[in-house]
């Protein structure tokens, strides 16, 4: 019935409200109290609200998409243009949605959910935008702007069933993919600001990190080790940064921010970027080390291990007291085709063929390398060497002849939160 009642929306279009920006619209989003609430805001970048259309994204209804390795036209994706994959992976293209306001004294209020849940969708787009548009630091924005957003989308990523409850950013199609969600007495993932940061983020990270690559080499060709830091360092990055969009809203910074959304607490308290005793472990390091691709992107593992990341991202950003420098440090640590700081594309890049080489200190110093403070650098080490159970436990480190994080240039010792493991 849920299909039946979009595709009605998405083809019976109509006449509706058009106002121009900035409008006035109310929305569910958290409060200062905790709780999600309706509150009036403004959309600014809206171009037609009818229809949800705007400078940052607009959303698609009534979609299909299919990644299925079965099917004889995904044989081979590897030499496709953006504009074929979208062709061949969505099945069904769909079409504006509508959305239904009635106007109270000059703020529109949504008619129905799906409207509820568009503008809420919209508006948690268009205030993360905002974020990365200012620690982009004035540097080119047009990759974070004119998204598409496949709203209440079938999507079967390798499965049967289609996915419910959950929101991406799919690099194959270049688009973000919103799903329906279950009856269920939590906040829909797409009313999360949180959750739309973390995922606009891997959009930030594959156009920057990864060079706008829809399929990435390190994805075709790496396993191991290699492989499984790099997809964790993208998932603990989203995280810091869903952690940093949530600053935006009246209710605050929220370290544990998938909380509203996500009824298993013990993953909650797992993605938790505020519990100090995130630490590798034995385990994760022996799964870290020995895990395949297929092993790692299936296991809860990928996501223990970029929480280290986000943590220690969190940890040093609070105790140094630097938060913002340190998330416009990041963006610029992302690429950077400098002989001497080389960014995170330039450090894969250069690896393509040689994954062993992209190791945990490497990533940690390309990071730490683009920050220019002293007190957030020394935090950054101290936090990464400890966490990680990064090579060095003290800096500057020279091992055997080799300065193993030269970034980490001031005289601070590894942080003693995380027991130290034995080799």
């Amino acid at each position: 019935m849920r299909r039946v009642t979009l595709a009605v929306l998405v083809t019976l279009l109509g006449c509706g409200p058009n106002p121009m920006a900035p409008v006035k619209v109310m929305a569910i989003i958290p409060s200062a109290a905790g709780t999600f609430e309706t509150q009036q805001v403004e959309l600014k970048t809206i171009t037609n609200l009818t229809t949800m259309q705007g400078s940052v994204v607009s959303l698609i209804g009534g979609t299909r998409v299919s990644i299925d390795s079965n099917d004889p036209l995904q044989a081979s994706l590897t030499d496709k243009t953006d504009a074929q994959l979208y062709d061949i992976l969505v099945k069904d293209k769909g079409g504006d949605p509508r959305g239904n306001f009635i106007d109270r004294s000059g703020v529109l209020w949504p008619g129905d959910y799906h409207t509820w849940n568009m503008v809420s969708t919209f508006y948690n787009f268009e205030k993360t935008s905002e974020y990365f548009t200012d620690i982009y630091d004035g540097k080119k924005t047009d990759e974070i702007r004119n998204l598409k957003v496949l709203y209440d989308t079938e999507a079967h990523i390798n499965t049967v069933d289609p996915l419910t409850d959950n929101a991406l950013y799919i690099s194959l199609v270049k688009s973000f993919i919103i799903v329906p969600p279950k009856e269920s007495q939590l906040i829909p993932l797409s009313f999360n600001i949180g959750v739309i940061g973390h995922e606009f983020a891997h959009r930030v990270f594959n156009e920057r990190a990864l060079a706008s690559a829809a399929y990435p080499k390190y994805l075709q060709s790496w396993n191991g080790p290699g492989f499984n830091l790099i997809k964790s360092l993208d998932e603990g990055l989203a995280d810091f940064h869903g952690f940093s969009v949530t600053c935006r809203e009246a209710a605050g910074c929220r370290a544990n921010f998938l909380a509203p959304s996500v009824a298993n607490e013990d993953l909650v308290k797992a993605r938790d970027l505020s519990k100090n005793d995130a630490c590798l472990t034995v385990q994760l390091r022996t799964a870290f080390n020995g895990f395949s691709t297929d092993q790692w992107v299936r296991g809860v593992e990928l996501y223990q291990y970029g929480t280290l990341w986000a943590s220690a991202l969190y940890q040093a950003g609070n105790k140094s007291g630097k938060m913002q420098v340190l998330q416009k440090s990041l963006i610029n640590a992302y690429s950077d085709s400098s002989t001497m700081t080389p960014g995170l594309n330039q450090l894969i890049s250069a690896n393509v063929n040689t994954p062993q080489l992209v190791t945990p200190e490497e990533v940690a110093n390309v990071l730490v390398s683009h920050v220019s403070d002293p007190d957030l650098v020394k935090a950054l080490c101290k936090e990464l060497s400890g966490r990680l159970q990064l090579k060095c436990s003290a800096f500057p480190c020279n091992i055997d002849g080799v300065d193993v994080m030269p970034a980490c240039k001031y005289p601070v010792s590894r942080d003693n939160t995380c027991p130290v493991l034995a080799p």
